[in-house]
């Protein structure tokens, strides 16, 4: 028992001699947080980048809603004075205009001259001008849904516009040999920039996330080379700005992390929808992959009566497994 007391008394007293020995510890200072941290952002657009994916830079919720680019056809602008069609061209889209003041009996795919809506989505459109009073009620257009919809049977169909009022559009529809189908009349929605329609069950759609929560949106979409002759369609991985929200400003000369406000106030701001285009990424032939323009910024402006700024790059096209098709990307408000 007395030899355990001891032995205990002299641990005790080489612990403490041992500490007394040590150094003391020099604290280390750590670097101060940044003001803006970035966020790293990513999102898979599918096997085939079909998925339509509304972004929102901001949000911690970052995805605000996503679907199949394939259920829709035809889009309509919601603004109470907006007459505006648009095709999707992501799909394969195609539309042409015949001169008839009714269905046309045994419509054939080939006497039809299809036509495209501009990448840009502006004034080069095929329907818009539909309600002019020289033309309204003497044109019937044709749609063509794409090749993809050639196995349904439901690849062509005849439409004519019939209304567009402030708070609606009303469409009539027959089949190729001119059997009427259905009217349906889609709801302008307030809240939002566009409504939908799809002629496979020739119903409206209103998937759209509220024109105040989303900042852009992923998208397959249609880039057209007008110096082939004819003209190449090429679908493309693109993306399209929320205009009523934002505007945006490209850069390629400026660090990434360098920029600050007093840089890119006096930037040209666009609100074009397709000003992102779909070159923020280029294949590598010799590396047989997608890379990402990292030395591209893209500065956002919010809209408001205190416009505030936040920038914008893209990392890679892969997950970490190296699926492609899952752009990853970075965000940061600029101070």
């Amino acid at each position: 028992m007395i030899n355990r007391l001891l032995y205990t008394a002299l641990f005790g007293l080489t612990l403490l001699f041992l500490a007394s020995c040590e150094k003391p510890e020099t604290p280390y200072k750590l670097p101060p947080r940044p003001d803006n941290p970035p966020r790293m952002l990513q999102v898979d657009l599918g096997d085939n980048y079909e998925q339509q994916s509304f972004i929102n830079i901001i949000d911690s919720q970052f995805l605000k809603a996503v679907v199949n680019i394939n259920t829709w056809d035809l889009s309509f602008d919601c603004k109470p004075d907006a007459h505006r069609v648009l095709m999707n061209d992501g799909k394969g889209v195609l539309v042409g205009i015949m001169k008839s003041d009714s269905f046309i009996h045994d419509l054939k795919p080939r006497d039809v001259r299809f036509k495209w809506d501009a990448a840009s989505g502006g004034d080069s459109i095929v329907i818009k001008n539909w309600f002019d009073p020289t033309i309204y009620g003497k044109e019937i257009y044709v749609i063509d849904r794409g090749v993809a919809a050639a196995a349904s049977g439901k690849r062509y169909f005849q439409f004519r516009m019939v209304k567009g009022l402030s708070t609606h559009f009303a469409i009539e529809i027959a089949s190729m040999n001119g059997a009427f189908l259905k009217r349906v009349e889609m709801v302008k929605d307030p809240n939002k920039n566009k409504i939908y329609f799809s002629f496979d069950n020739l119903e409206s759609l209103n998937f759209e996330p509220n024109n105040t929560d989303w900042h852009f949106c992923f998208l397959p979409t249609r880039w057209i080379y007008y110096e082939y002759n004819p003209p190449l369609l090429y679908i493309v991985t693109g993306i399209h700005i929320n205009p009523n929200l934002v505007s945006v400003a490209i850069d390629s000369s400026m660090t990434y992390e360098s920029i600050t406000t007093k840089d890119v106030i006096g930037l040209s701001y666009e609100e074009r929808r397709d000003v992102l285009g779909f070159e923020w990424k280029i294949y590598d032939f010799n590396q047989g992959r997608y890379l990402s323009r990292k030395y591209v910024n893209y500065i956002f402006k919010m809209k408001g009566s205190n416009a505030t700024y936040y920038k914008l790059r893209f990392l890679d096209f892969y997950s970490k497994q190296g699926v492609k098709g899952v752009p990853r990307f970075e965000v940061s408000e600029i101070k």
